[in-house]
């Protein structure tokens, strides 16, 4: 145990002896939450279950709520942040203004995580007896025994063992080791659900540009672009749609590589989240809504996944080029298209119906 330190010389050696021996401790915590991830089976599935929880939520249009009070409430919007920026639909919800009408917030298909690194915050238990019923409900705890945990439909354990507990590192309960470990698996969830929504690492990577057009991460996007344009010039295949018409970019389409009766049900939701358009074996198109219509109705979904009904042969649709488009749109019939570049290349779709 350290006890108080007096300002040193300049070249005393104790001057970092505080700090170094909490970041040891902090980076203790962490190789266990690792290992723990590694060896442990139970921690293995909830964490699993907790994301295809919160997968089926995106997928059938809702969202990811999360909550805590406190220090916890801060990791809530820090999460929050980093999900929308990855294009996952998700909301801070602080307790007590849950209790004061923000509840509204709440919808069927959302999920609700709370954070809270002992499992009992009372303001959480409250919060529970007044969400709607049926809501899937999570808990990112270093509690994975406590009472909020097992009130929960899964556990996301940032257990951190009692050696490395604040009081036993510095002899404060301060959050600070604890929140380490849940913002840790919190970042872990974000990282792993957006893997889980879109597969490819490039698509990832040009979407979370698009979402986060600021600062130097978004200046890096833009030059990344222009350097991989064409004669550093930036092309974008952008269509300028009119009035009720829906416009997608080919690159913002789903691809399956398979035929539908050879997909599994995994590919398939990973080629709708958050696409207009599903394309398989670059052959035929289905629409993203109508397959995962399927979904919502477990008893359906082989029959819906199956019908052919639900694809269009993109060479039975018209094709029209970029520049066609420009002078001719208001006289294009309500239908599909295929929108082209000037070699005949596929460059997005739009749907005028």
């Amino acid at each position: 145990m350290y006890s108080a330190i007096t300002p040193p010389s300049e070249a005393s050696p104790s001057i970092l002896a505080t700090a170094k021996h909490f970041l040891k401790a902090q980076a203790n915590a962490l190789i266990y939450l690792s290992s723990l991830y590694d060896s442990d089976q139970t921690a293995q599935d909830q964490f699993f279950s907790s994301l295809q929880y919160m997968y089926n939520a995106i997928l059938t249009n809702g969202k990811i709520i999360v909550t805590g009070m406190g220090k916890s409430f801060k990791i809530a919007d820090k999460l929050v942040a980093t999900m929308n920026s990855l294009g996952i639909h998700a909301a801070s919800l602080h307790p007590s203004d849950a209790l004061h009408g923000d509840l509204g917030v709440v919808r069927p298909s959302d999920v609700l995580i709370m954070i809270t690194s002992s499992g009992t915050t009372p303001e959480l238990t409250t919060l529970l007896n007044h969400i709607p019923r049926g809501l899937v409900v999570l808990c990112l705890t270093c509690s994975p025994q406590s009472p909020l945990a097992k009130a929960s439909h899964s556990v996301l354990s940032a257990q951190v063992p009692d050696h490395l507990s604040e009081v036993n590192v510095y002899g404060l309960a301060a959050p600070t080791i604890t929140t380490t470990a849940c913002l840790a698996v919190g970042d872990a969830i974000c990282i792993t659900l957006a893997e889980m929504l879109v597969a490819d690492e490039k698509t990832r990577r040009r979407n979370f540009g698009k979402w986060h057009p600021g600062g130097a991460i978004g200046q890096s996007y833009i030059e990344n672009k222009t350097s991989v344009a064409n004669g550093g010039v930036v092309v974008t295949t952008a269509v300028s749609s009119p009035p009720q018409c829906s416009y997608v970019d080919w690159s913002d389409i789903g691809i399956i590589d398979c035929s539908p009766d050879q997909c599994d049900e995994l590919n398939l939701l990973r080629a709708c989240a958050g696409t207009s358009w599903v394309l398989f074996e670059s052959t035929h198109l289905a629409s993203s809504s109508n397959l995962l219509a399927g979904f919502r109705n477990k008893a359906n979904f082989a029959q819906r996944l199956y019908n052919k009904s639900e694809y269009i042969a993109i060479s039975s649709l018209p094709r029209i080029s970029q520049s066609q488009l420009q002078a001719e749109q208001e006289n294009l019939l309500s239908q599909i298209y295929v929108i082209t570049d000037s070699t005949d290349t596929p460059i997005g779709v739009l749907d005028r119906r």
